[in-house]
């Protein structure tokens, strides 16, 4: 067989797998998902996408939360998403809707320990990865979306059987190995399929499959979000043992306290 029909069937058999592991998933909010694509959009309309998060009053509510909170420190009150848009601006919208669905999503599983690890890791991924890609004048916002996701098959695995994770957790097991056994399919090949499955930007599918053991002829996305998850783990914020991984940023103490104290703040926001 070539070696293309191979990747093929590699592929199909990864997606049957994670279908079975994975048929109960909820689908993507619609609404967020339309303000996604609005965002991508050239020339941006607020007021279209301010008018598709009227659809969506608890959207509404969290965007005119924010941009009235102390984060934004705006002297007067913001009342209309018009107002909110043009003030928080595209790349902080896009965050901002992302992190708000990703929250909505995981509260199905309740307030698990693992769901609040996951959760914890996810973030402190998506901001380190955010500084990294500052510092490397890359575009910011997709790498917090990315590193923001770069999990989103172990959170839907979570959601699928939250006791699982805190059994494992407690039992100090190898997590991809016990995701194996238990579901038919780890947390990668899930996220891959998860990405597709929520028409989420193809680059993501590589960062899913990938972050953990990234080849040289991967994307600079996935070696970012790598290099970000990593770091959150070092910093703490980790499902499982941290290994000695080779990677060019190492945390600083500046780094860690800005994302604790980000993480804190946007749990406070989101109340999680």
């Amino acid at each position: 067989m070539l070696s293309t029909d191979k990747g093929i069937v590699a592929v199909m058999t990864r997606s049957v797998r994670a279908a079975a592991a994975l048929k109960n998933l909820p689908p993507f909010p619609q609404v967020a998902a339309k303000v996604a694509n609005l965002l991508a959009n050239d020339p941006i309309s607020f007021r279209e996408i301010a008018d598709t998060l009227k659809t969506d009053a608890a959207l509404s509510a969290e965007v005119l939360r924010l941009a009235n909170s102390p984060l934004v420190d705006v002297r007067y009150e913001v009342t209309s998403l018009l107002q909110a848009l043009a003030l928080l601006g595209v790349g902080r919208i896009r965050n901002l809707i992302m992190t708000l669905t990703l929250s909505r999503f995981l509260k199905l599983a309740g307030d698990t320990g693992a769901m609040r690890l996951l959760w914890r890791h996810n973030l402190a991924c998506a901001l380190a990865a955010r500084h990294f890609a500052e510092r490397l004048s890359s575009n910011a916002s997709e790498a917090y979306y990315a590193g923001l996701f770069h999990d989103i098959g172990r959170l839907a695995l979570l959601v699928q059987d939250p006791v699982f994770y805190d059994q494992a957790l407690r039992k100090g097991s190898v997590l991809d190995e016990e995701e194996l056994i238990h579901f038919g399919v780890d947390h990668c090949e899930a996220g891959a399929w998860v990405i597709e499955k929520w028409r989420l930007p193809q680059p993501f599918i590589e960062v899913a499959l990938h972050h953990h053991r990234p080849k040289p002829n991967h994307s600079p996305l996935t070696m970012l979000v790598h290099s970000s998850c990593v770091v959150a783990n070092r910093l703490g914020f980790s499902l499982s043992q941290v290994t000695d991984e080779q990677v060019e940023s190492e945390p600083t103490e500046e780094l860690g306290l800005s994302i604790a104290l980000l993480i804190n703040s946007l749990e406070c926001e989101y109340g999680i």
